[in-house]
This record gives C-alpha cells, sequence and structure tokens, in this order.
C-alpha cells in the first residue's frame, strides 16, 4: 500500500512538473514555437513520459491552459466606484499576470486552426464585463457618448499592450514594462486618461460619489 501511494505522489508531482514547464514553454514560445523536447528539458523527465501523461502536445496545452492560466481568468475583479480609476486599477491588476499575458498573445498568433481553449467562458466573463460597464453608462458613470463596448476594448488594451509588448514599450518609452517606475508613470497617467475621459462633467445626470453605487463585482477576461 506504501509503495503504491508513493508511487502515486510521484506521478503527480511529475504531472505537476510537466504542467508547469508547458505553461513556461508555451507562455514563451507559443503553440507552434514550443517542442515536447522543449518541455521535457524543462521538467527534466523524458519526452515518452510526456507522451504517456498526455498523448499529444495539444492536449498538453489546453490542460496547461485550464490548470495554470484559467484559474487567474476566474478571479473576481471589483469595478472602482470612481470610473476614473478604471483605467488604472485594470492595469494594475494585470501586473501579477504577465505569463497570462504571453500566453494569450501566443494564442491570437497561433489560433487559425485550433479552438480557443475555454472560449465559451471566456466569452461569458467578456460579455458580463461588458454589462457591468453598460450598467455603469446606464446610471450616469460613463459618458453617454461612447460606445460601452469600445470602453472595454480600450482598458484591455491599456492595461495589457506595455506587458505584452514588451519590446514595443521599451522603443517607445526607453524603459522596460518590468520596471517598477515605468509602471508608477503608466499608471500616473492611465490615471490621468480617466480623469479627462470619465470624469463628471462628461455625465451630467452621474449621481454624487456620496450616492453612487458601492463596488460591484464581476469576474474578468
Amino acid at each position: 500500500m506504501r509503495v503504491q501511494q508513493r508511487r502515486r505522489r510521484d506521478a503527480e508531482s511529475t504531472r505537476r512538473r510537466v504542467i508547469d514547464a508547458a505553461a513556461k514553454e508555451f507562455s514563451r514560445r507559443g503553440f507552434d514555437g514550443t517542442t515536447l523536447s522543449a518541455i521535457a528539458h524543462r521538467a527534466k523527465v523524458s519526452k515518452q513520459l510526456i507522451a504517456y501523461h498526455f498523448g499529444t502536445k495539444e492536449r498538453l496545452f489546453q490542460q496547461a491552459h485550464d490548470e495554470k492560466f484559467r484559474p487567474l481568468a476566474h478571479w473576481s475583479e471589483p469595478l472602482p466606484e470612481d470610473p476614473t480609476d478604471l483605467l488604472r486599477e485594470r492595469f494594475r491588476r494585470r501586473l501579477g499576470d504577465a505569463d497570462y499575458i504571453r500566453f494569450l498573445v501566443w494564442e491570437a498568433a497561433g489560433s487559425r486552426n485550433r479552438t480557443i481553449p475555454g472560449q465559451r467562458e471566456r466569452q461569458q466573463r467578456i460579455s458580463e464585463y461588458g454589462e457591468e460597464l453598460r450598467r455603469m453608462q446606464q446610471n450616469g458613470l460613463l459618458p453617454a457618448e461612447f460606445d460601452y463596448r469600445m470602453i472595454q476594448l480600450a482598458s484591455l488594451s491599456l492595461a495589457t499592450y506595455p506587458l505584452a509588448f514588451r519590446q514595443i514599450t521599451r522603443m517607445v518609452t526607453g524603459r522596460n514594462s518590468t520596471d517598477p517606475t515605468f509602471q508608477r508613470d503608466w499608471m500616473a497617467f492611465l490615471q490621468q486618461l480617466g480623469e479627462r475621459m470619465f470624469q463628471e462633467r462628461h455625465c451630467p445626470e452621474a449621481p454624487t460619489k456620496a450616492s453612487s453605487p458601492r463596488d460591484k463585482t464581476t469576474t474578468v477576461s
């Protein structure tokens, strides 16, 4: 019995190492650029062992997404009570998701012939977040002249672009997006931008902060 339990623990430990290694490799090289040999080398196992546990690279890609990245996507995120904080807070919350952002970039580059992992659930989260923005707009907290879906897309873009395209960020600003000083400056810029776009003078019927709805929690993409 003890031998069997030890073998099960060893097998589970090996499986976790492979999933961790696959998530790193897919994040850095994408699906097309990742090989089972590279994953095996990182996980310190044989390629044959990966094939035994997962079969194909496609199945391993799906498992890496489901186990390493889908839990991140299920986090709840409060929408700020003050809409001028929307852009800054979106970026701040993305700072811990660098591997997932790179994963999404590679997924976009190579998804022409593949089903997007977890597409139904991800579409639902995106729609739920958009509905919260629409409600904020109906309550006068966001400008009526903006399409709320464009606000959502803009917030996604501004929150992720510097982290996804670090080389462009470096060429434009001369700094790395991993630099805490750059991150503080970008958040300050997003705060200024949010104030220009969403402050109450653009929303004449907006309730005062004293009567504003409390923070609402929604899931994010």
